[in-house]
């Protein structure tokens, strides 16, 4: 008899309340300029980890395609812009759209409360 493998396939489909705050967010005016917004975002040691959109990209070399994994530079400070939280890194300036169910907001709280960040 054959092996039966049991096989779970992921996606990158956004739900539209996603989707929604992605918009919401890309249409917004900020006060710098906007590297990418962030879907799904975590914080992991002083990092945000999530899916990237619009992506400036530095160089011919260095794209990220939206829907991709992006890994932040560490966060120097934390700003809310009207309805989004802005990032600002060594790298650049990241919009948080969403953050990932469960632990993107709990994880990004604790990296507020930690005073020696900001």
């Amino acid at each position: 008899m054959p092996e039966i493998i049991e096989v779970e396939f992921h996606t990158k489909y956004l739900s539209d309340f996603q989707m929604s705050r992605l918009v919401h967010a890309s249409l917004r005016k900020y006060t710098v300029p906007i590297t990418a917004f962030i879907s799904d975002a975590v914080i992991i040691e002083d990092r945000c980890l999530g899916v990237s959109f619009d992506h400036f990209p530095h160089d011919d070399a260095y794209r990220i395609a939206n829907g991709g994994i992006i890994r932040t530079e560490k966060v120097r400070s934390a700003r809310k812009e009207g309805r989004f939280w802005l990032l600002e890194t060594q790298a650049g300036n990241y919009i948080i759209a969403s953050f990932k169910r469960g632990l993107g907001r709990a994880s990004f709280l604790k990296l507020l409360e930690s005073a020696d960040h900001f």
